[in-house]
């Protein structure tokens, strides 16, 4: 039937090793073993493609062989070679929190970020323009990421990073390329909530203001108005929408 040569073709192309009887259901077993090896070849490069550091880190023969883990257990649920990084990352970050060195987990996280905000689809189309009274519409290639560690900057000489908490927001610039900004606990929950949409721009200034206990005064009015213009001038920020 159909279905089980689909099943026998997905465990020759993933199992760790293919079975002589589903080559045999197959037929043609070299040329189904040339496949096999031209699969696994894109998949693995593709991967290699979105965590370069992360692999560099971990070292060839691990990284494959965590590659290796994810394809035998079901390998991609995806269509889209682009996403198949992604799968692999819900699988291996885990693992790696419980790894060393201690940041490997966060150094993944971040180029998988990087990676998701390279290839998000076009920005929304806004309603209106950003404005107090309505919600924000916030770009579609942007993402909030906490962090333990700095992993978006170069290690020290000694190739390690020390504990320093830091929240990013990853952004695409024009040219495509992903850009880290850093931003303060209070900036990151008002875009939070500005990617949820769910507030007016007032709303959940008030609301975010009032829970990191800080006064809406004209310091606070001047740091908000600067931070919303680079929003709007880096992309971050596309427009707004009805309430």
């Amino acid at each position: 039937m159909l279905a089980d040569r689909a099943k026998a073709i997905q465990r020759v192309c993933f199992d760790s090793e293919p079975s002589e009887a589903d080559l045999g259901v197959l037929g043609s077993r070299e040329r189904w073993l040339v496949y096999r090896d031209l699969v696994r070849t894109r998949i693995t490069g593709v991967i290699e493609a979105a965590l370069p550091r992360t692999k560099a880190v971990v070292g060839d023969e691990p990284f494959e062989r965590m590659i290796g883990e994810w394809l035998a257990g079901g390998g991609p649920k995806t269509r889209y070679y682009r996403h198949v990084p992604n799968e692999l990352a819900d699988f291996a970050i885990p693992i790696w929190k419980h790894g060393a060195p201690p940041w490997l987990a966060d150094l993944a996280r971040y180029e998988i970020t990087a990676w998701s905000v390279r290839h998000a689809p076009p920005n929304p189309t806004p309603e209106g323009d950003f404005a107090f009274e309505s919600r924000p519409l916030v770009g579609a290639a942007v993402q909030v990421l906490r962090l333990d560690y700095p992993v978006h900057q170069r290690p020290t000489p000694e190739a390690r990073y020390d504990r320093a908490p830091i929240i990013l927001c990853v952004y695409r610039a024009e040219d495509h390329r992903p850009v880290p900004q850093q931003l303060n606990p209070l900036a990151a929950d008002l875009l939070d909530a500005w990617q949820r949409g769910e507030e007016t721009v007032a709303d959940s200034v008030q609301r975010v203001a009032s829970a990191h206990d800080t006064a809406i005064g004209p310091a606070f009015i001047e740091k908000l108005s600067t931070l919303i213009t680079t929003f709007i001038e880096r992309g971050i920020i596309v427009g707004g929408r009805g309430v």
